[in-house]
């Protein structure tokens, strides 16, 4: 299937009744020339630019102009002085087709509407419906190029019937309340002639200047006629209603697409049909009410108010914010989504790191601007089907959803999730084949939905902060494993847990002895770093199903519960001392870290007790400690000692026992005997645990082949390694180097 053009549209308060407009012709001329739409509109439009304006404005950045073909630029919709610079300036540097709509003076192509015509049709009816020729025109600000177009649309027409036009009938007004209210005072105090009729640049100074005179005592339409210019109020509840003439927002948007297709491709087009109805009567002018146009009114009004009782009905904002975890919530936004009007598919997508820098200590490091690589899809719905998920994808696709193949084109509408300064991601709204856009009512939505992620982001931070809190009590401050307590805590659930499930249950004691000499030779710090060092040694010798603790100053616990083998302990404590005599080789330090153990690693019976099996451990330990003292004593200790170092410091030679035996001039069983005394492993499983541990290393800080480091750890089969290695460590050489990767990224 051909990728169709997508085509972006760039603007402020997408709800408002013009930009509706607007958006509606560009979509009705792109979807005749298949071409999808993507349209990012900000809810906020203030003057200035304040914090939460700022973060609204975030989602243009979103914007990635390499997956757009081009871009309508609805600038004069943006408030902001500011933001509009930062978008020229950012538009100028895109390789891209950029259109402005409506505003002649961005340093892009444009189209303007052709506002003389249409205000002169206006003036038209004053002069040749109701007959007046005594006409006033209230327009913009002086200079401004829609104000005075409309002021030569009004002198056409009455240059068309032969009246003269005076400068007096001319005035400049804001396209609001203040000149409207002003020209109403000065008709009450006699200061300016009552005409017959005042033609107005826009609805809103139409309905001020009404509503003013009515409460002056001037009667509307009896003493004077009023109409208004561009249909936007219409629609809106008045003291008066109003006559005024549907600006041809939607015409614009149709030749806005088109231009821009030809921008695109070179090749021009036809046009959509514009809009049929120009001229809406209301009493203000005496025509009274449009019966055709104050139906359709009725039922827009009708379906709006339904869909505001079922907002207002729904408890929309206390039952977001009574969910307690991110899922809940976003379960509950999907359960709300019946109240947006003609949806048919929405996508709610938040920042990776949506909820802050992840950091308890540091709650003011959030996203204000910009976005992670990657984005994470949390909701999608469709009418053929919808979830609640975690989906990453990456940022630069903007949505998923616009890159798969779809038989007809879309639009989707683009607005900002935040909270104040923190920006959260981005909603996304579809409408189907239906030239429709999101309302005010959507507004409210969701305004609601980014206060109830919000209250789901504290909830979290909350629960980390109580976690830290609840941490710091079970955790020990110098190496970060559980302290006494948490080990305390957690052997009893294990206990508790291995018995119920019939499993293994795991208890091994480790104990430096030497600490108490380190301090006092090399000082604290000296001896604070080698309780470091063991604790690392066993706590990188652990899987992910035990849990390690230091119990003593020097003294460490591990404990956990699975479907070990019957040498799990030992294959541990082989492990630790691997990891130890490759520190005692490397360091240079003056002093060797060594330990002893005491271990528990069977299933339980019915009526044993925790405490009994501690106990039998430490006593294990301290039969460890007393083998340990009177194997220093023998006479070949210090030989020994001095083998197992060139062991671990040359894991790859041929360690051949016979040889060993040879030199220190002891038979085989008693070699093996003295050596399997002195450190509690044979020589044969010593050997293979130091060119273990030298793979480890290797496939932990290199990326050689797997065979490669076989060969350099002292392998000659390849098979025979694998096969070792995933019997001493549990998994294969392949998984334990993902696995290091992942923990050091």
């Amino acid at each position: 299937m051909k990728q169709r053009l997508l085509i972006g549209v760039i603007c402020c308060e997408g709800e408002h009744l013009m930009q509706r407009r607007l958006i509606k012709g560009i979509m009705s001329q792109a979807f005749s020339l298949d071409m999808d739409v993507a349209v990012f509109s900000c809810i906020t439009n203030e003057l200035q630019l304040t914090p939460y304006q700022r973060s609204e404005f975030n989602l243009f950045n979103y914007m990635n102009f390499s997956a757009l073909d081009g871009a309508i630029y609805l600038r004069s919709s943006i408030h902001a002085v500011e933001e509009r610079r930062i978008l020229d300036d950012f538009l100028l540097l895109q390789h891209k087709p950029v259109l402005v709509l409506d505003d002649d003076t961005s340093p892009f192509p444009y189209i303007m509407m052709n506002d003389r015509s249409g205000m002169c049709e206006i003036t038209e009816h004053l002069l040749t419906v109701h007959g007046l020729t005594d006409l006033i025109c209230l327009t913009g600000f002086q200079g401004n190029y829609t104000a005075e177009q409309r002021v030569l649309g009004f002198r056409d027409a009455l240059a068309a019937h032969s009246i003269p036009v005076r400068d007096e009938q001319i005035i400049y007004g804001d396209y609001w309340k203040d000149a409207a209210v002003r020209l109403a005072h000065e008709f009450a105090d006699g200061k300016r002639p009552l005409p017959q009729a005042v033609v107005c640049g826009n609805d809103a100074m139409a309905k001020h200047l009404c509503n003013t005179l009515l409460d002056l005592g001037i009667r509307v339409p009896e003493d004077i006629r009023i109409v208004g210019y561009d249909a936007s109020l219409t629609e809106a509840p008045n003291l008066i209603s109003l006559t005024s003439f549907v600006r041809k927002n939607y015409g614009l948007g149709v030749q806005g697409a088109a231009k821009l297709y030809e921008m695109m491709t070179g090749k021009t087009c036809t046009l959509c049909e514009a809009e049929k109805i120009e001229v809406i009567t209301g009493k203000s002018c005496g025509c009274g009410e449009d019966v055709g146009y104050l139906r359709h009114q009725l039922r827009v009004l009708e379906e709006r108010e339904n869909y505001n009782t079922m907002l207002r009905t729904s408890n929309m904002g206390t039952q977001l914010t009574s969910k307690e975890t991110l899922d809940e919530c976003i379960e509950e936004i999907r359960n709300k989504l019946y109240l947006i009007r003609g949806l048919k598919e929405y996508y709610l997508c938040l920042c990776e790191d949506w909820e802050g820098g992840g950091a308890v200590e540091n709650p003011d490091e959030y996203r204000r601007e910009g976005f992670p690589q990657h984005m994470l899809l949390k909701l999608f719905y469709r009418e053929s089907g919808n979830a609640v998920i975690t989906k990453p994808f990456p940022t630069a696709k903007m949505l998923p959803r616009l890159h798969e193949e779809r038989e007809k084109p879309s639009a989707f509408f683009f607005t900002p999730l935040h909270h104040n300064d923190r920006f959260f991601g981005v909603s996304v709204l579809n409408f189907g084949e239906k030239l429709g856009t999101y309302d005010e009512l959507y507004c409210t939505w969701i305004a609601h939905v980014n206060t109830a992620l919000e209250f789901a982001r504290m909830q979290s931070y909350l629960k980390r902060f109580n976690n830290r809190i609840y941490l710091s009590a079970i955790r020990d401050s110098l190496t970060g494993l559980y302290n006494k307590d948490g080990f305390r805590q957690f052997s009893e659930e294990c206990f508790e847990a291995a018995k119920n499930e019939h499993r293994r249950f795991l208890l091994l004691y480790a104990s430096f002895d030497s600490l108490r000499q380190i301090n006092e030779t090399y000082g604290h710090t000296e001896g604070d770093s080698a309780v470091t060092v063991l604790a690392s040694a066993v706590n990188n010798s652990c899987t992910s199903y035990e849990r390690c603790a230091r119990i003593e100053d020097a003294d460490f616990a591990v404990i956990g519960y699975q479907d070990y083998e019957g040498d799990a302990a030992q294959r541990l404590i082989n492990s630790i001392w691997g990891y130890l005599e490759h520190y005692n080789q490397s360091s240079l330090k003056p002093y060797k870290i060594n330990a002893n153990f005491g271990y528990f690693c069977d299933y339980l019976t019915d009526n044993i007790q925790l405490s009994e099996i501690t106990e039998f451990v430490a006593q294990r330990l301290e039969e460890s400690r007393a083998l340990r003292q009177s194997e220093k004593t023998s006479p070949y200790y210090r030989e020994f000692v001095n083998l197992r170092e060139r062991i671990y410091s040359n894991p790859q030679e041929d360690w051949n026992i016979d040889t060993m035996c040879r030199d220190l001039i002891l038979s085989r069983g008693y070699f093996q005997k003295l050596y399997t005394r002195c450190f509690g492993i044979s020589f044969t499983q010593d050997v293979i645990n130091s060119r273990i541990e030298l793979s480890k290393r290797l496939l932990a800080s290199t990326d050689y082949s797997i065979a490669y480091i076989a060969d350099q750890s002292g392998y000659s089969n390849y098979v025979h390694f694998m096969h070792q290695f995933k019997k001493i460590v549990g998994i294969t050489p392949t998984e334990y180097r993902r696995r290091k990767k992942q923990a050091a990224e």
